[in-house]
């Protein structure tokens, strides 16, 4: 009786299990479209003087907040897991050693943008952008909206609709209910099939490998392995082939001293330091085990994270 109980417990708890894995949502967050927030005036210049999205200032027109608060709203009545850009914005310090030095010996400059730096502090799946064009009409308020979304770490553009015109008398969250109500439910339900898919293909994202001149190898040296011989490059495209979600990946060595693996796919989920269970970026996932063994070669590797899709490895000496 004792072992038919324990058995139907045991039962119980996976069905639970598999349905809480099911009911997964994205980490999602709500920000203005860029090419609003520039034709708006809301913009500042980047480290080549391009025009970008100024998120602070966008953050301190109330028709931006008003729009943004309204639609959290409206997509954690989906489910979805919401991180506030106020909030990320708040705790992002200043990251010089990212934003103005990194140089690698091919490409210069690495330069992560706000929007990539946003999602890595906040670990964000995916960002919505929203163009909210509010104007009066007569006595009324006039929204045109436009609503579109990205995966944060591929950049591949998801769900989008609009643009939506809608007039009323009321306040701007009624003007927001009353433009998405024919959309957001087609949009969230693509969002979440989007992200089951993740979950069973795996996160998409790039690694791209520099060596230098300290580091004892490079890409064509010969190295061996489980007592095979080939290039260190090989080495690196194994470790990827039997880590990397379903082994898959694109790309290889471009030259004797770079590389560029692309559409390598990781695990959503993945184990930390102290045997934790967290949310991988493509920078933890390298340091699930490629730092490791290419440290058995005596290669030290700098990582530098780009958003949560894209990590920069720097090979050299120990």
């Amino acid at each position: 009786m004792q072992k038919i109980l324990l058995t139907t417990f045991f039962a119980f708890v996976s069905i639970i299990t598999i349905a809480q894995q099911k009911a997964q949502k994205p980490k999602v967050m709500v920000v203005p479209e860029d090419a609003y927030c520039i034709n708006a005036g809301m913009y500042k210049k980047n480290a080549i003087g391009e025009k970008v999205a100024d998120y602070k200032a966008a953050m301190r027109n109330d028709n931006v907040l008003d729009v943004i608060n309204t639609f959290e709203n409206l997509m954690a009545g989906y489910g979805f897991n919401l991180t506030n850009l106020q909030q990320t914005l708040d705790e992002i310090k200043e990251e010089t050693a990212l934003e103005n030095v990194l140089t690698a010996k091919d490409d210069g400059v690495i330069i992560e943008d706000d929007l990539e730096k946003m999602s890595r502090v906040a670990g964000t799946d995916i960002v919505v952008k929203v163009s909210p064009k509010i104007s009066h009409y007569g006595p009324d308020l006039r929204l045109e909206l436009r609503v579109s979304s990205i995966d944060c770490a591929s950049k591949k553009a998801l769900q989008a609709f609009g643009p939506v015109t809608k007039t009323t008398a009321g306040s701007v969250s009624m003007l927001i209910k009353a433009a998405v109500t024919d959309n957001i439910e087609t949009f969230a339900l693509g969002l979440t099939k989007y992200f089951e898919d993740l979950q069973v293909k795996g996160r998409e994202g790039t690694i791209i490998i520099k060596v230098t001149d300290t580091c004892p190898l490079n890409l064509e040296s010969m190295v061996n392995y489980n007592g095979e011989e080939g290039e260190l490059s090989d080495l690196i495209e194994l470790w990827l082939s039997e880590n990397a979600v379903n082994g898959a990946y694109t790309g290889s060595k471009t030259s004797r001293v770079g590389m560029k693996l692309d559409q390598v796919r990781i695990p959503l989920m993945g184990k930390a330091a102290f045997g934790r269970t967290k949310a991988l970026s493509m920078e933890d996932f390298v340091k699930t085990g490629l730092v490791q063994l290419l440290s058995k070669y005596g290669i030290s590797v700098s990582t530098h994270a780009v958003g949560i899709g894209k990590v920069y490895l720097t090979l050299g000496g120990m």
